[in-house]
């Protein structure tokens, strides 16, 4: 089937950025309930909002000192989940925020020290309920959890479930994702996605029988779902390399069968570029905005003929009444900076943004500006 959209090499971008560069260099950033900001815990041991103001950045010290490493340890972020709180996994620990009233809850819900946190997503922000993947080294390879977790925001929390989802392999993750409080999670041996509720308990759902419909995927490296819509983007490759990636779009509740999962990524290169050289399409790190309004995603596809992986962003709108939920790809480039890449991504609400961190040097993109 022909390929629903082809990624131009060699264009200008469709949207420059606003760059701005920092007073600190290894500045991490991430999404925060509040207008035309991103947050930071990598600045002065002190939670600080970062608010954009024209080509300047204003530093917003909440709170410093209220813990001895505020931005220690191994950081998995959850996004925007709540209009006050963020959090954040260091390692062990999961550390809730209150911007509002400047209160926090540090907890630790791993007590082996053998295992630790490699992700985290909500399930239910108001009631402060999020899923953590958790990995138990175990011989060469790790074993892999899914715990539910909720916490009442004052240092007291509660598992409400726990699935042994496989194992933890260097390299290689079996994806899982989230949509209205069903948890999906793929199974590489099988090449099945199962569908469950809060309590780890197998439910029916049209995207499952979608996937396990499909024949000869090969391996499934990243699952990305919209947040409300009915459509997921699969990032397939093969089984046994990080090589001949493909992108599809699946759409189960599409009304002809044979157009539920279409490809929806491809390359156009014109033999007189000077990207005539780029050989396989490589699109990684999808992730929708927290109003599902874009789709933001990393394309590496120029690796092969650049010393330095600095991936093009690329964004497309969200539409409920575009047949493919996807409009056309829009270029917003690259970091700028000579051999620098991208350390960190967030996300801006007011107005609809997005940020990248070369750790020296902030890249804002607004999106409301690119149009539909």
């Amino acid at each position: 089937m022909k390929v629903q959209y082809a990624l131009h090499y060699g264009k200008a971008p469709d949207l420059w950025p606003v760059a701005i560069g920092m007073k600190d260099e290894s500045t991490d950033i991430f999404s925060v309930p509040t207008e035309n900001a991103v947050g930071t815990n990598s600045l002065n041991n002190a939670i600080t909002l970062l608010r954009f103001n024209k080509d300047q950045i204003e530093y917003d010290e909440v709170r410093k000192d209220f813990i001895e490493g505020v931005g220690s340890g191994d950081k998995y972020y959850p996004g925007i989940f709540s209009d006050n709180w963020i959090g954040y996994t260091q390692t062990r620990g999961f550390l809730l925020f209150n911007l509002k009233e400047k209160t926090f809850a540090d907890q630790i819900p791993i007590k082996s020290g053998d295992e630790f946190f490699t992700g985290v997503s909500p399930i239910d922000g108001e009631k402060l309920q999020f899923l953590f993947q958790i990995c138990r080294p175990y011989y060469d390879d790790g074993i892999r959890l899914l715990k539910i977790i909720e916490f009442d925001g004052k240092g007291k929390f509660n598992q409400i479930s726990e699935l042994q989802a496989g194992p933890h392999k260097v390299g290689y993750l079996e994806p899982w994702a989230i949509q209205n409080k069903t948890i999906f999670v793929y199974n590489n041996d099988s090449i099945k996605i199962t569908a469950y509720d809060v309590n780890f308990k197998p439910v029916r759902h049209p995207f499952c029988d979608l996937f396990n419909s499909l024949k000869h995927f090969r391996c499934l490296d990243e699952l990305i779902i919209h947040p409300s819509l009915p459509f997921a983007i699969l990032v397939e490759m093969d089984r046994d390399d990080r090589a001949n990636y493909k992108v599809w779009l699946a759409r189960w509740d599409h009304p002809e069968e044979k157009e539920r999962c279409v490809e929806l990524l491809g390359q156009d290169i014109s033999m007189f570029s000077n990207q005539a050289n780029i050989k396989h399409l490589i699109c990684t790190q999808f992730q929708f905005s927290p109003d599902g309004r874009w789709l933001v995603f990393q394309d590496h596809s120029e690796y092969a003929i650049q010393k330095v992986d600095s991936p093009i962003f690329t964004a497309m709108p969200v539409s409920a009444d575009n047949p493919l939920f996807l409009g056309k790809p829009k270029i917003l480039g690259k970091v700028l900076r000579e051999n620098a890449r991208p350390t960190s991504t967030a996300w801006i609400q007011k107005p609809s943004g997005f940020v990248a961190s070369d750790g020296k040097v902030l890249y804002k993109w607004e999106l409301g500006n690119l149009g539909k």
